[in-house]
This record gives C-alpha cells, structure tokens and sequence, in this order.
C-alpha cells in the first residue's frame, strides 16, 4: 500500500464534501475517517445478498478518490465478494476471525431472504444463517442501496423469497439496529454518498438519520423535487407534453417528491449527467416502495394520482 499524506487526504474530503454540497468542516471529518480506514486501524467487510451487483458497480465508478484508490489505498476492505479471491472455507475463517474481534465496519448490498435462505449462499453457508453473528458484531452498518435497505426489487410483491431489507431481517431476529445501522439508499446506491456515510460513521459515529428511513441527513434531507432544475416550470403548472419537451416532468412520469437524493448536486458517471437533466423522469429509486409495491410503477404516464399517496390534485406533494 502506498503511503497517503494528510494533505491528499484533505483534499479528498474537500472533494467529497463539495461533490456532495457539505461545508468545508465536512470536509475535514471526512478526510478524518478516510485516513483511520486507509491506515488500517478500521476494516471493512462487505457482503451481497439478493442483488445485481450495482452498487458494487457504483462504487467502481467513484471519482475524487477514485476506484483504484479507494480500494487499494483508502478502504481496508477485508472481502468483498465479487472482488476478492477468497472463496469457500477461507471466507469463512475469515469472516469468524472478524467476528471474534469485532473491529469492523459491515457494508450489506442487496436484500435478506427471509424465507428461502438457499436463495443466497456465502461460503456454503445461508445468507440468514452466516448474517446474525456479524451484525451483532459490526462496530457500525450500511445498507448499501434500496434493495438492502428496503427490499427493493427481490422483495417485490408476489415473490417466494420474502425477501427485505437489513431493518426487517434484524428486527426478527432480535438484533439491535438503533444508532447501529444507516441506510445508503438509491438503486444504485451514489458511490460519493456510500464512501462518505462510511468517512464519517468511522470519525465521528453514527450520524443524524431520518427517524424512520435510517437515511443520513447530510445526503439524503432533501427531495429531488426541491433541487430539480425544472422547479420553476412546476410552479408555473408548465409541464412536458412529451420526452424532449421542456417543462416539468411531472405527468410523464417523474416521481421526484417521493425520492430523497442529491442526484442534482453530485449527479452520476463523474458528474456527467442525472435522470432529470438528461430528459428522464425520476422513478424515485430511494423511495421504501421502489420496485416492491406492484401500484409503484418505474415509470407511468397521465396519471393524475399515483398510489403511493402522490397526486396532482395537491401539487404533486406527498400526502403521508
């Protein structure tokens, strides 16, 4: 591993920090924990469940630091499963000499499936098996996106796997997730959002989280509505006709007052673009019902009301 100094790591918390629209103070918790993870004092385990394999994606895709960076200078993450080389027998040792420690943060991908746990196997052993331990070990937890979160797509309704997110899963099993677990959301999860919820939790502790959704306050407050750049065009009741048009989004389909994210802050691809600039109607995949409720649609088109307490009648604003 080479060796960082603390003026790098300065200057990647300032990035993430202003990638995210956090104040400079941010910036400097930031580079805080990122330095006690890349110096080894702090281990990651990251493991998947029911899930495509998109956050891990996203996490790829991070900048300021970048991939390569976070992976092999800045995360001291311990295993991974699509990454790392261990398999089998050596996973599970490792993950048992984790768990005797406990000197380690859990990163969960994907949904628990709570009524067929040979829907999701790790070193031959069930996911909901091989998941307890570990949690009641963990010095702090993240969700990593919606489906590990909420449930997401695998717990969608009509499914054999009662699949759901790490909230459910350790309620049932009688596991403590207060002050314990946070909630990534987003599918996928925003690389800048994840890395950051990590710096901090490993600075300073567990942050300011929305009560019920366990999001953290410094991501994920606000709506995508409320920082859409076409807000102006909502006020003026100025809405698109048709894909291309300008105008709000909002009877194509766009869901954004149910969706709390900075996609217009940090947006996605390096910056390069979000759903909403690029012509496309947010389907609100931070939401607790993307993708599990068969009345949530990704996308729908001339609805005045949508199911999920959302109707044009009131604005558009949510009712609950």
């Amino acid at each position: 591993m080479s060796h960082i100094t603390r003026r790098q790591f300065l200057r990647v918390g300032a990035s993430l920090a202003a990638g995210l629209g956090l104040s400079s103070a941010h910036g400097e918790l930031l580079a805080k924990g990122l330095e006690k993870i890349s110096s080894r004092q702090e281990k990651v385990l990251w493991l998947q469940g029911m899930s495509c394999s998109g956050c891990s994606v996203s996490l790829l895709n991070c900048e300021a630091p970048g991939p390569l960076e976070v992976l092999t200078e800045i995360i001291s993450l311990v295993y991974h499963q699509t990454i790392s080389a261990a398999q089998g027998a050596d996973v599970e040792r490792l993950i048992q000499q984790l768990v005797e420690k406990g000197d380690f943060y859990l990163v969960l991908e994907g949904a628990v499936p709570m009524a067929m746990p040979e829907a999701c196997i790790i070193a031959g052993k069930p996911l909901v098996k091989l998941l307890p331990p570990v949690l009641k070990a963990a010095k702090g937890i993240i969700a990593a996106g919606t489906c590990a979160a909420f449930g997401g797509v695998p717990a969608a309704e009509g499914n054999s796997t009662a699949a759901a997110g790490l909230k459910e899963f350790m309620q049932r099993e009688g596991i403590p997730y207060k002050n314990r677990l946070v909630h990534c959301t987003g599918c996928p999860v925003h690389p800048q959002a994840l890395v950051g919820t990590l710096a901090y939790l490993v600075a300073k502790g567990y942050p300011k989280v929305h009560p019920e959704l366990l999001t953290p306050q410094m991501f994920f407050a606000t709506s995508v509505h409320d920082d859409c750049p076409r807000y102006h065009h909502w006020e003026k009741r100025a809405f698109a006709k048709k894909f291309g048009d300008e105008g709000c989004l909002f009877q194509l389909g766009c869901l954004g007052p149910l969706s709390h994210a900075n996609c217009s802050r940090s947006q996605w691809n390096s910056g390069v673009n979000w759903c909403v600039r690029a012509g496309a109607p947010c389907n609100a995949c931070t939401s607790e019902h993307f993708a599990k409720r068969r009345d949530f649609p990704f996308y729908r088109k001339g609805e005045e009301v949508h199911a999920v307490a959302y109707c044009d009648e009131d604005r558009g604003r949510a009712e609950s």
